[in-house]
């Protein structure tokens, strides 16, 4: 289920944020949560394999912020960004607390909603061209002399494609469970994800972005994704590829023109 919502300040500002925004916006997300609801997403999720799975994602702001002094945007009286998540529990309560909460902080302005829209969930296929609403990330953590070091993936790299089917199986079968269905891991390696850059540049597409005191190598672009539908629909509902809840991986229908 997926909302498009609209924030503005409380004293009519225009909204000013740093260019990298996004751990800013992950604020607001959190804090838009009732407390219980925050709570139990930061600090539980829906672990598997010994990872804590949140079953949420959000896209990028829609505007398109105007530069104001090289390291900052200026998105003027509105910000717009898409929400979603396989669960009805966690859109209702972050929507219904949308609705009721004013004075949402967000760096030095405080936010209330003021507007809001349920998006209809496209009919999808086993073959779906996709544009990024937010940029994609897969990478494998390693141990090099005591030191954990990160390595992220291209899109045109084969474990890129075998981390994002991955990723997507866990989602699967984490929503089942959660919806009381039982699935097993190993059922679950039947269903397939093929991810296929489609419109893309290295140049272009490549992002890099820092969240929190992290640095983050990412990708926009357009793809092709082909295989099991239940795959297809997990992401687009939960998030495509890793850090989904830091607003990474969430995706749309691209019809070519």
């Amino acid at each position: 289920m997926r909302l498009k919502l609209t924030f503005e300040d409380i004293k009519g500002r225009d909204i000013v944020l740093p260019m990298h925004y996004g751990y800013l916006l992950h604020y607001l997300v959190y804090n838009t949560f009732s407390e219980p609801m925050a709570a139990k997403l930061y600090l539980e999720g829906f672990p598997i394999d010994g990872k804590k799975f949140k079953l949420f994602t959000y896209s990028n702001i829609i505007e398109k912020g105007e530069k104001v002094n090289n390291n900052a945007l200026n998105f003027h009286k509105f910000i717009t960004f898409y929400f979603s998540s396989p669960l009805y529990e966690i859109v209702e309560d972050f929507g219904s607390n949308a609705f009721r909460k004013t004075g949402i902080p967000l760096n030095d302005f405080n936010l209330f909603l003021s507007a809001v829209e349920v998006i209809r969930p496209p009919k999808l296929s086993e073959s779906v061209l996709i544009r990024t609403l937010s940029p994609i990330t897969a990478y494998s953590t390693f141990e090099n002399n005591g030191k954990r070091t990160t390595h992220y993936y291209r899109p045109t790299e084969s474990e890129f494609k075998r981390l994002i089917e991955e990723n997507a199986q866990k989602k699967y079968i984490i929503i089942k469970q959660v919806q009381g269905m039982s699935v097993s891991q190993d059922a679950s390696k039947d269903l397939r994800l093929d991810i296929e850059p489609y419109r893309f540049s290295l140049e272009k597409n490549k992002k890099i972005v820092y969240f929190k005191n992290t640095i983050i190598e990412c990708f926009s672009g357009i793809y092709k994704l082909t295989g099991s539908l239940e795959l297809i629909y997990a992401t687009y509902d939960a998030g495509l590829g890793a850090k989904s809840s830091e607003g990474f991986g969430m995706w749309d229908v691209w019809e070519e023109k």
